[in-house]
């Protein structure tokens, strides 16, 4: 097999990756904006989850994306960098991991402070309040 085919694979494979990122990374906010709960919601669990696993794999590696590695094998390189994802402007490539570390730390601290709140956006706590009479936060 030529690695030309394997090089397009290898991008629309790291772009599939790179679009659960931006998934996972989107969803944090919009479970803290909710009140979710990490255990209650699997969903949440994998957003949670996934940038740790994205972390461990280039820590591992360097603090580079193995995939980067894979791609400059399929290109022929031994070193500089090799275009591995479509849809993203190459000046965008750069600063992702200083724009998504940071941000995935910040929804995730977000959420587990929302999930540490008592009855923060918890129909159940509510109802509750509501029965003892005791005021509860406003909605």
């Amino acid at each position: 097999m030529k690695t030309v085919p394997l090089l397009h694979i290898l991008i629309a494979v790291h772009t599939l990756i790179g679009a659960v990122s931006t998934f996972c990374l989107f969803y944090l906010y919009y479970a803290a904006w909710k009140g979710r709960h990490p255990f209650k919601d699997k969903l949440l669990l994998l957003a949670l989850v996934w940038p740790l696993a994205n972390l461990i794999l280039m820590a591992a590696n360097g603090m580079v994306c193995p995939l980067q590695n894979a791609a400059q094998a399929l290109a022929g390189q031994s070193g500089g960098w090799v275009r591995d994802i479509y849809l993203v402007p190459e000046n965008w490539l750069k600063i992702i991991p200083w724009t998504y570390g940071p941000s995935y730390a910040i929804g995730a601290t977000l959420v587990w402070w929302r999930a540490s709140r008592p009855g923060a956006r918890h129909p159940e706590v509510r109802a509750k309040r509501a029965s003892k009479g005791a005021p509860g936060p406003s909605a």
